[in-house]
């Protein structure tokens, strides 16, 4: 059992690894969103997106089990700009709200408007879920997560279809700019919108964009690049955290050079690698295997996969101990606690 000043003195280690300097322990994230809050509280995952309440009951339970480690936010899931846009949501079989393409046409593009977070989409929703958080979680809990946004990127693959959006890319290139456009300035106004209901945060600007890694690093440096940049400079003094758990090697620099800052990376990107690659611009956010170690692994495989990442990555800071993409639902509390431990021994 962790001490319970734990989750203080983790985020202390938190912001000296970020600033690339080597704290006494590396520092350890939980990165939980809706299938492990809903699946761990036993909350069905569509009751658990539409009812503020029971998303909230989701959340504490989990932070009070696991030492107040984990995020309290409006979880929304990747629909929620897409469907400002127009985008119709359904539910997957999971019960995970979804999105179905609409830009069949290229001049579909030019009736897309930037929206309104007060009325379009799943926006004033969110924002709803976030005043309810505020006032009912109580006076030792901060609702944030940072201002997290979808990245333009996979915004306009979810709403073009990602295979015509890949392929305008190549064909129709200022076709995919005027999406990644409105993409990016839907972002923007998601951004400030969340600023005006949370406050300040402790996390910062956060981009989660995984179908960046699908473009090469010149398209990316050419597209998306300055994108990101506009994104981070909304508000200039805060912490520019990145989410994308596909293989992003071939533009770890590009992602670099665009602003990240904090990155939650996938399982199956080589750390040191990826460290020689951005030296001391980038701390990583990672990168256990969430599925085959931390939910289908038993101690020893949990405790062994930890200290070889330790071991390997977290000399000289920019490391923090985190699964490479979001915990699964159904992962053991005690593989997770097996994480934790790895960096504060009972």
């Amino acid at each position: 059992m962790v001490s319970q000043e734990f989750a203080q003195i983790n985020r202390e280690r938190m912001l000296r690894a970020i600033d690339h300097e080597e704290p006494d322990r590396p520092p350890v994230a939980l990165m939980v969103n809706a299938p492990f809050f809903s699946s761990y509280s036993n909350i069905p995952v569509k009751e658990y997106y539409t009812d503020p309440r029971k998303m909230l009951r989701a959340q504490l339970t989990v932070r009070e089990r696991f030492y107040n480690l984990t995020p309290v936010w409006a979880d929304g899931g990747v629909t929620v700009e897409p469907s400002a846009l127009g985008g119709e949501i359904y539910w997957d079989t999971a019960g995970n709200p979804q999105v179905k393409p609409f830009i069949t046409d290229l001049e579909d593009i030019d009736r897309l408007e930037t929206p309104d977070p007060s009325s379009d989409g799943w926006m004033p929703k969110q924002l709803e879920t976030y005043r309810y958080m505020i006032e009912n979680v109580g006076k030792d809990v901060k609702v944030d997560f940072g201002y997290l946004v979808i990245g333009p990127t996979t915004i306009a693959g979810m709403i073009r279809g990602m295979s015509k959006f890949l392929i305008d890319l190549f064909k129709h290139p200022e076709a995919a700019r005027k999406l990644l456009r409105v993409c990016t300035d839907t972002a923007k106004v998601w951004v400030r919108a969340q600023e005006e209901v949370v406050g300040e945060t402790d996390y910062g600007v956060f981009i989660a964009d995984d179908a960046a890694s699908f473009l090469t690093p010149k398209q990316f440096e050419d597209f998306v690049a300055p994108l990101y940049r506009e994104i981070y400079g909304i508000f200039p003094n805060c912490r520019r955290w990145y989410h994308n758990d596909m293989k992003s090697t071939h533009i770890l620099k590009q992602l670099a050079d665009s602003g990240v800052e904090v990155f939650h990376i996938a399982y199956d990107v080589d750390l040191q690698a990826a460290k020689e690659i951005v030296g001391d611009r980038i701390c990583f956010v990672g990168n256990i295997p969430p599925l085959e170690v931390l939910k289908e692994g038993n101690l020893q495989t949990v405790t062994e996969a930890c200290a070889t990442l330790i071991r390997n990555v977290a000399g000289g800071g920019g490391f923090i101990l985190s699964t490479g993409g979001f915990i699964n639902a159904g992962t053991p509390a005690e593989n997770i606690d097996a994480m934790i431990e790895s960096v504060e021994p009972p």
